[in-house]
């Protein structure tokens, strides 16, 4: 089976198997791994920062309650981020396992800002607009513009086109991805040429809605692929063997041993 060209590994909310998801230790833990890109969420503060954080509530990963952008950047940074991985996954989790490489206890949650000044352009930085809301992709166009990354960075959404076609016309030149679930399952053809009508980059197929024939429409309709939502081994090498130009992925490792032997 030969490798998709180009094909990006992309480490799922860092190096999110292994650290604690979307904490500055688990994208440095990415970098020390050798990843060149990353996947992050992105919403608001109570007072208007842009905290990495993919849940509507903090319950799952802090020691926090209730939504994220109920709070102020100065009583989230009090949050523990990194003590929840030693509890067992509850029942009928769609997150998957976790094991981490050592203690996070007191790891604290993170800026945009504070993730693109850590690692300026060692990454191509793929920011899904988790919790839309009014001047959020403004502000994250302008974070990214400011630290000349624009280059470097997709703006990414699951089904909202709204946002993606809100940043074209802020940035014209920004890559978008769009990860459309349900309209894919309804019409997959039609969706996939729908998105290259509105100039997407990368199409995004998760486990649902992974199909080689959709993965080649897309890829001769000028869009790169990629697959999302991997929960292990078996549906990793599926989203390779359909062609995908790559994926997002909580073990990186994973994908980049995999990688190395496939065969040229």
């Amino acid at each position: 089976m030969t490798i998709a060209d180009p094909f990006h590994i992309i480490a799922h909310r860092g190096a999110s198997a292994y650290a604690p998801e979307n904490t500055m230790a688990a994208f440095r833990l990415a970098a020390e791994m050798g990843i060149d890109e990353v996947e992050t969420d992105v919403g608001y503060t109570r007072d208007g920062h842009i905290l990495l954080f993919h849940d509507k509530m903090l319950n799952r990963t802090t020691n926090g309650q209730g939504p994220p952008h109920a709070l102020k950047l100065d009583e989230l940074k009090q949050l523990d981020a990194g003590s929840w991985g030693s509890e067992p996954v509850p029942e009928g989790s769609h997150e998957p396992e976790v094991c981490w490489t050592r203690d996070y206890a007191g790891e604290q949650l993170i800026t945009l800002s504070e993730l693109l000044d850590e690692f300026g352009d060692r990454f191509v930085y793929h920011i899904e607009i988790k919790h839309p809301a009014r001047g959020l992709v403004q502000d994250v166009l302008d974070a990214v513009r400011e630290r000349d990354l624009l280059d470097r960075v997709y703006i990414y959404t699951i089904n909202d086109i709204d946002s993606l076609v809100e940043a074209r016309q802020i940035e014209p030149d920004i890559k978008t991805a769009w990860a459309p679930v349900e309209e894919t399952k309804e019409d997959g053809p039609a969706t996939v040429r729908k998105a290259a009508e509105h100039g997407i980059t990368m199409f995004v197929f998760n486990s649902q809605t992974l199909d080689a024939d959709l993965v080649r429409l897309a890829n001769d309709l000028g869009m790169t692929t990629r697959s999302s939502g991997i929960k292990n081994r078996e549906q990793m090498i599926a989203a390779v063997e359909a062609g995908c130009n790559g994926m997002t992925i909580n073990w990186p490792d994973w994908l980049v041993e995999y990688v190395k032997q496939a065969p040229v």
